[in-house]
Protein backbone atom coordinates (compact mmCIF):
# COMPACT_ATOMS: atom_id res chain seq x y z
CA UNK A 1 0.00 0.00 0.00
CA UNK A 2 2.55 2.22 0.64
CA UNK A 3 4.86 1.70 -2.55
CA UNK A 4 1.11 2.89 -4.29
CA UNK A 5 1.30 5.89 -2.49
CA UNK A 6 4.70 6.69 -2.92
CA UNK A 7 5.12 5.90 -6.94
CA UNK A 8 2.50 8.75 -7.38
CA UNK A 9 4.61 11.94 -6.13
CA UNK A 10 6.93 14.02 -7.63
CA UNK A 11 10.01 15.78 -6.85
CA UNK A 12 9.78 18.41 -8.98
CA UNK A 13 10.02 21.10 -6.84
CA UNK A 14 12.75 19.30 -4.22
CA UNK A 15 15.71 22.44 -3.07
CA UNK A 16 17.11 20.96 0.21
CA UNK A 17 17.09 17.44 1.89
CA UNK A 18 17.95 17.31 5.24
CA UNK A 19 19.69 14.16 7.20
CA UNK A 20 21.75 13.91 10.53
CA UNK A 21 25.20 15.22 10.95
CA UNK A 22 27.64 12.69 9.97
CA UNK A 23 30.69 13.58 11.81
CA UNK A 24 33.29 13.16 8.84
CA UNK A 25 31.80 14.86 5.67
CA UNK A 26 29.53 17.60 3.97
CA UNK A 27 26.34 17.10 3.59
CA UNK A 28 26.27 17.52 -0.30
CA UNK A 29 29.30 15.14 -0.52
CA UNK A 30 27.43 12.28 1.69
CA UNK A 31 24.07 13.10 -0.40
CA UNK A 32 26.27 12.65 -3.52
CA UNK A 33 27.51 9.45 -1.95
CA UNK A 34 24.05 8.09 -1.36
CA UNK A 35 22.82 9.50 -4.86
CA UNK A 36 25.34 7.34 -6.38
CA UNK A 37 24.52 4.22 -4.06
CA UNK A 38 20.97 4.38 -5.29
CA UNK A 39 21.59 4.57 -9.20
CA UNK A 40 24.34 1.66 -8.60
CA UNK A 41 21.82 -0.91 -6.75
CA UNK A 42 19.08 0.20 -9.46
CA UNK A 43 17.35 1.50 -6.67
CA UNK A 44 15.03 4.42 -8.76
CA UNK A 45 13.80 7.29 -6.13
CA UNK A 46 10.40 6.53 -6.48
CA UNK A 47 8.70 9.58 -7.56
CA UNK A 48 11.02 11.60 -8.94
CA UNK A 49 14.93 12.13 -9.08
CA UNK A 50 16.92 14.01 -6.47
CA UNK A 51 19.69 15.50 -9.12
CA UNK A 52 19.26 19.32 -8.14
CA UNK A 53 18.52 19.04 -4.76
CA UNK A 54 20.89 19.99 -1.83
CA UNK A 55 21.33 18.42 1.71
CA UNK A 56 22.25 20.02 5.13
CA UNK A 57 23.14 18.14 8.16
CA UNK A 58 21.24 18.76 11.54
CA UNK A 59 23.22 17.49 15.02
CA UNK A 60 19.53 16.67 16.68
CA UNK A 61 16.32 15.30 14.96
CA UNK A 62 14.57 17.85 17.10
CA UNK A 63 16.58 20.67 14.57
CA UNK A 64 15.57 18.75 11.88
CA UNK A 65 11.77 18.18 12.36
CA UNK A 66 11.71 22.45 13.14
CA UNK A 67 13.35 22.59 9.81
CA UNK A 68 10.75 20.81 7.96
CA UNK A 69 8.19 22.64 10.06
CA UNK A 70 9.92 26.31 8.83
CA UNK A 71 9.98 24.77 5.67
CA UNK A 72 14.07 24.55 5.21
CA UNK A 73 14.30 21.67 3.79
CA UNK A 74 11.79 19.47 1.82
CA UNK A 75 12.28 16.09 3.27
CA UNK A 76 14.15 14.16 5.84
CA UNK A 77 16.05 11.38 4.99
CA UNK A 78 16.18 8.79 7.80
CA UNK A 79 16.75 5.04 8.26
CA UNK A 80 12.88 3.05 7.64
CA UNK A 81 12.58 2.31 11.57
CA UNK A 82 13.08 6.23 12.71
CA UNK A 83 10.79 7.06 9.90
CA UNK A 84 7.71 4.61 10.78
CA UNK A 85 8.24 5.34 14.04
CA UNK A 86 7.42 9.35 13.33
CA UNK A 87 5.15 8.67 11.21
CA UNK A 88 3.14 6.85 14.27
CA UNK A 89 3.53 9.49 16.73
CA UNK A 90 2.90 12.15 14.15
CA UNK A 91 -0.06 11.90 11.67
CA UNK A 92 1.43 14.69 10.02
CA UNK A 93 4.51 13.10 8.23
CA UNK A 94 4.03 11.39 5.14
CA UNK A 95 6.46 8.74 3.48
CA UNK A 96 7.45 10.19 -0.28
CA UNK A 97 9.69 7.72 -1.54
CA UNK A 98 12.28 5.08 -0.06
CA UNK A 99 15.56 4.33 -1.01
CA UNK A 100 18.35 1.17 -0.94
CA UNK A 101 21.83 1.84 0.11
CA UNK A 102 22.95 -1.10 1.03
CA UNK A 103 23.69 -2.67 4.40
CA UNK A 104 23.98 0.29 7.27
CA UNK A 105 25.07 -0.62 10.78
CA UNK A 106 24.67 0.88 14.20
CA UNK A 107 27.91 0.58 16.39
CA UNK A 108 28.95 1.52 20.03
CA UNK A 109 31.57 3.90 19.90
CA UNK A 110 34.85 4.15 21.72
CA UNK A 111 38.04 6.38 22.15
CA UNK A 112 41.02 4.38 20.60
CA UNK A 113 42.59 3.59 23.61
CA UNK A 114 39.92 1.98 25.09
CA UNK A 115 39.93 -1.36 22.80
CA UNK A 116 39.70 -3.75 26.19
CA UNK A 117 36.70 -2.21 27.07
CA UNK A 118 35.49 -2.00 22.85
CA UNK A 119 36.63 -5.99 23.20
CA UNK A 120 34.39 -6.78 26.54
CA UNK A 121 31.67 -4.88 24.85
CA UNK A 122 31.79 -7.13 22.16
CA UNK A 123 32.25 -10.37 24.24
CA UNK A 124 28.54 -9.37 26.03
CA UNK A 125 27.26 -8.13 22.03
CA UNK A 126 27.95 -11.54 20.90
CA UNK A 127 26.51 -13.69 23.83
CA UNK A 128 23.02 -11.57 23.22
CA UNK A 129 22.87 -12.67 19.98
CA UNK A 130 23.76 -16.07 20.36
CA UNK A 131 20.88 -16.97 22.65
CA UNK A 132 18.66 -14.30 21.31
CA UNK A 133 18.38 -11.90 23.67
CA UNK A 134 19.24 -9.51 21.14
CA UNK A 135 16.94 -10.29 18.57
CA UNK A 136 14.22 -10.13 21.14
CA UNK A 137 14.80 -6.56 22.62
CA UNK A 138 14.37 -5.45 18.81
CA UNK A 139 11.39 -7.65 18.28
CA UNK A 140 10.05 -5.84 21.42
CA UNK A 141 11.09 -2.16 21.01
CA UNK A 142 11.09 -1.37 17.81
CA UNK A 143 9.67 -3.84 15.58
CA UNK A 144 6.43 -5.10 17.40
CA UNK A 145 5.50 -1.03 18.03
CA UNK A 146 1.60 -1.40 19.50
CA UNK A 147 -1.32 0.68 18.21
CA UNK A 148 -3.20 0.60 21.32
CA UNK A 149 -2.61 1.67 25.20
CA UNK A 150 0.69 -0.75 25.61
CA UNK A 151 2.13 1.83 23.39
CA UNK A 152 2.20 4.08 26.04
CA UNK A 153 4.15 1.22 28.36
CA UNK A 154 6.42 0.05 26.09
CA UNK A 155 7.94 3.71 25.25
CA UNK A 156 7.00 5.83 28.66
CA UNK A 157 4.40 8.41 27.31
CA UNK A 158 1.75 7.65 29.66
CA UNK A 159 1.05 9.21 32.81
CA UNK A 160 4.44 10.36 34.60
CA UNK A 161 3.44 7.72 37.84
CA UNK A 162 3.51 4.76 35.53
CA UNK A 163 6.39 6.46 33.40
CA UNK A 164 8.59 6.42 36.21
CA UNK A 165 7.24 2.51 37.35
CA UNK A 166 7.71 1.16 34.45
CA UNK A 167 11.17 2.78 33.23
CA UNK A 168 14.16 0.17 32.54
CA UNK A 169 16.01 0.08 35.49
CA UNK A 170 20.09 -0.80 35.46
CA UNK A 171 21.61 -3.11 37.80
CA UNK A 172 23.97 -1.76 40.05
CA UNK A 173 27.13 -3.77 41.23
CA UNK A 174 29.14 -2.47 44.78
CA UNK A 175 32.84 -1.45 44.07
CA UNK A 176 32.55 -2.28 40.20
CA UNK A 177 33.57 -0.03 37.02
CA UNK A 178 31.37 2.56 36.15
CA UNK A 179 30.70 3.17 32.49
CA UNK A 180 29.33 6.51 31.05
CA UNK A 181 27.51 5.65 28.09
CA UNK A 182 26.30 8.58 25.68
CA UNK A 183 22.68 8.62 24.32
CA UNK A 184 21.11 11.00 21.96
CA UNK A 185 17.89 10.17 21.45
CA UNK A 186 17.74 11.30 18.00
CA UNK A 187 17.23 7.40 16.08
CA UNK A 188 13.97 6.30 18.07
CA UNK A 189 12.69 3.86 18.73
CA UNK A 190 16.08 2.35 18.82
CA UNK A 191 18.10 5.20 20.56
CA UNK A 192 14.92 7.00 22.41
CA UNK A 193 14.30 9.28 25.11
CA UNK A 194 10.95 9.91 26.48
CA UNK A 195 9.35 13.18 26.94
CA UNK A 196 10.16 13.82 30.87
CA UNK A 197 14.16 13.29 29.07
CA UNK A 198 14.85 9.63 30.34
CA UNK A 199 16.18 7.16 28.22
CA UNK A 200 13.72 4.63 27.64
CA UNK A 201 13.00 1.36 25.23
CA UNK A 202 15.75 -0.09 23.28
CA UNK A 203 18.79 1.19 23.94
CA UNK A 204 18.43 1.56 27.66
CA UNK A 205 17.22 -2.47 27.50
CA UNK A 206 20.56 -3.03 25.80
CA UNK A 207 22.70 -1.57 28.16
CA UNK A 208 21.82 -2.93 31.36
CA UNK A 209 21.82 -6.36 29.75
CA UNK A 210 25.32 -5.48 29.26
CA UNK A 211 25.55 -3.89 32.02
CA UNK A 212 24.38 -7.10 33.68
CA UNK A 213 26.64 -9.58 31.76
CA UNK A 214 29.93 -7.40 32.30
CA UNK A 215 29.15 -6.56 36.05
CA UNK A 216 29.87 -3.21 34.85
CA UNK A 217 27.77 0.31 36.18
CA UNK A 218 26.18 1.90 33.24
CA UNK A 219 26.02 5.80 33.52
CA UNK A 220 23.64 7.08 30.91
CA UNK A 221 24.04 10.68 30.19
CA UNK A 222 22.50 12.42 27.23
CA UNK A 223 24.39 14.46 24.14
CA UNK A 224 23.05 15.50 20.60
CA UNK A 225 24.10 13.37 17.74
CA UNK A 226 26.47 16.14 16.90
CA UNK A 227 28.28 16.11 19.59
CA UNK A 228 28.57 12.32 20.22
CA UNK A 229 32.69 11.98 18.94
CA UNK A 230 33.36 15.42 21.67
CA UNK A 231 31.69 13.70 24.43
CA UNK A 232 34.56 10.68 23.73
CA UNK A 233 37.77 13.09 23.34
CA UNK A 234 36.48 15.47 26.25
CA UNK A 235 35.66 12.28 28.76
CA UNK A 236 32.55 12.83 29.11
CA UNK A 237 31.92 9.98 27.89
CA UNK A 238 33.48 6.40 27.68
CA UNK A 239 31.00 4.73 25.16
CA UNK A 240 28.37 6.18 22.23
CA UNK A 241 25.83 3.97 21.71
CA UNK A 242 25.62 4.50 18.24
CA UNK A 243 27.95 5.56 14.97
CA UNK A 244 26.65 4.91 11.69
CA UNK A 245 29.01 2.61 9.78
CA UNK A 246 28.41 0.19 6.43
CA UNK A 247 30.42 -2.68 4.95
CA UNK A 248 31.10 0.59 1.73
CA UNK A 249 34.76 1.67 2.83
CA UNK A 250 34.23 5.09 1.68
CA UNK A 251 30.64 5.43 3.49
CA UNK A 252 32.31 4.90 7.16
CA UNK A 253 31.96 8.54 7.49
CA UNK A 254 30.36 9.05 10.76
CA UNK A 255 33.14 8.21 13.35
CA UNK A 256 36.77 9.85 13.26
CA UNK A 257 40.16 8.23 13.27
CA UNK A 258 40.53 8.08 16.83
CA UNK A 259 37.43 6.10 17.33
CA UNK A 260 37.27 2.32 16.84
CA UNK A 261 33.72 0.74 16.89
CA UNK A 262 31.57 -2.45 18.34
CA UNK A 263 30.61 -4.90 16.07
CA UNK A 264 26.75 -4.09 14.70
CA UNK A 265 24.46 -4.51 16.91
CA UNK A 266 21.96 -3.23 14.27
CA UNK A 267 21.53 -3.31 10.50
CA UNK A 268 19.30 -2.06 8.06
CA UNK A 269 19.19 -1.27 3.91
CA UNK A 270 16.42 1.17 3.86
CA UNK A 271 16.26 4.70 4.14
CA UNK A 272 12.11 6.41 4.22
CA UNK A 273 11.82 10.56 3.14
CA UNK A 274 9.54 11.84 4.96
CA UNK A 275 7.18 15.22 4.28
CA UNK A 276 4.65 16.81 5.59
CA UNK A 277 1.60 15.98 4.45
CA UNK A 278 -0.10 19.06 2.57
CA UNK A 279 -3.39 18.20 3.51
Amino acid sequence: MILGILTGISFADDDYVGFLTRLRTTPDEFFMLMRNSWATRGWAILGGDHTSSKARFYDSLSQMQMALSRGDIDEMILPDFVAEYLMKVNKSYTPCCMSNSGTMSLCFGFMKGSSNLRDRWNYALRSMRDDYTLAGMFQKYVKNFPQDESYDYIYGINRRKQRAQDRIKFERFPNAETVKVAVTGDLPPVDFVDEAGFPAGYSTAVLAEIGRRLRVNINVIQVEAGSRTAALVSGKADVVFWYEASKMEEWNLDAGDDVILSEPYLEWQTFMHLRFDED
